[in-house]
């Protein structure tokens, strides 16, 4: 297993090149520094997981203030302390100045194995807790934007809905909302057709390369029964959506994408789209109703 590397820091040359040359030969990955100012400009450069350090490093930055830097700078760093003077006071000490562990002099060789193990073991959870809390932050704003990105679309659609109330002609609200549709998903064309005599489609809007050709397209009657229809329509990428109100179907929207596109007919943004668009033909079929039903018989 290759291990996260240690920062060993004690101004003892002798004991330094030892752990370093003990440490190193048990399979650790150790960088070492005479003292804390050395110290604090290599962790300046690259983050260690964990700190070896003395306490007592005369004529500079003690071992707590070594601690206390660390500690401030970066949380995720754990120090373990190295000190010949162990009493209850100087461990409550070092742990209020951020230290994670420590190893009284003289100690063994297993005895500061075990410690590093373990707060090496302790980094790898608290680095995985982090990239947790990242991802789940990450998460959240992005749901946040996409929320609020459909709080936007509601009220343009809401704005679409309005405008049609008492249409009786499909073209204006066709083009309104195709325009937006056309602006939100970049389609390399799409048709829109409404169900017509002997169980045929009537073309209302077209748009694309492709031209107006419905060969293959299941007749209205088939579309109305549910279910999901393939029909690519000569794109690389195309989708046939029904159009419902009230379980009766108003008609058929086709898209078509040149490309493989990330669209989907079950994204929220665009089943909003659809919820709207078919409440504004709903309208305009309840409008021509009333008109009709006022005509002098």
């Amino acid at each position: 297993m290759i291990r996260e590397p240690i920062l060993l820091v004690d101004d003892e040359e002798d004991l330094r090149t030892f752990l370093k040359d003990a440490l190193t030969h048990d399979g650790y990955r150790v960088d070492d520094a005479p003292d804390a100012d050395t110290a604090l400009a290599i962790l300046s450069r690259t983050h260690y997981p964990v700190v070896l350090t003395d306490l007592n490093m005369p004529g500079g930055p003690t071992g707590f203030d070594l601690i206390a830097a660390v500690h401030a700078r970066d949380p995720r760093t754990l120090c373990v302390v190295i000190t010949g003077y162990a009493s209850l006071e100087t461990a409550i000490r070092a742990v209020k100045f951020g230290a994670y562990d420590f190893v009284q002099k003289p100690f063994r060789l297993a005895e500061i194995e075990a410690v590093l193990d373990r707060a090496l073991d302790h980094a790898v959870v608290v680095g995985q807790l982090q990239d947790y809390q990242r991802d789940l932050e990450g998460r959240v704003l992005a749901r946040v934007k996409e929320n609020q990105d459909l709080i936007g679309e509601m009220e343009l659609l809401n704005a679409l809905l309005v405008a049609s109330h008492g249409e009786v002609h499909e073209a204006p609200i066709l083009r309104a909302f195709l325009a937006h549709f056309q602006d939100r998903w970049h389609p390399g064309g799409h048709m829109v057709l409404l169900p017509a005599a002997g169980d045929a489609w009537e073309l209302v809007a077209c748009e694309g390369p492709r031209g107006s050709s419905t060969q293959g397209l299941p007749p209205p009657s088939r579309l109305g029964e549910g279910g999901e229809w393939t029909w690519e329509g000569g794109y690389a990428d195309g989708h046939l959506i029904p159009l419902r109100a009230g379980g009766v179907l108003l008609g058929a929207l086709f898209v078509g994408f040149d490309e493989r596109s990330s669209f989907h007919p079950e994204t929220p943004a665009f089943l909003l789209w659809r919820r709207q668009l078919e409440a504004a033909l709903h309208g305009l079929n309840r409008a021509r109703a009333l008109l009709d039903a006022a005509r002098p018989r």
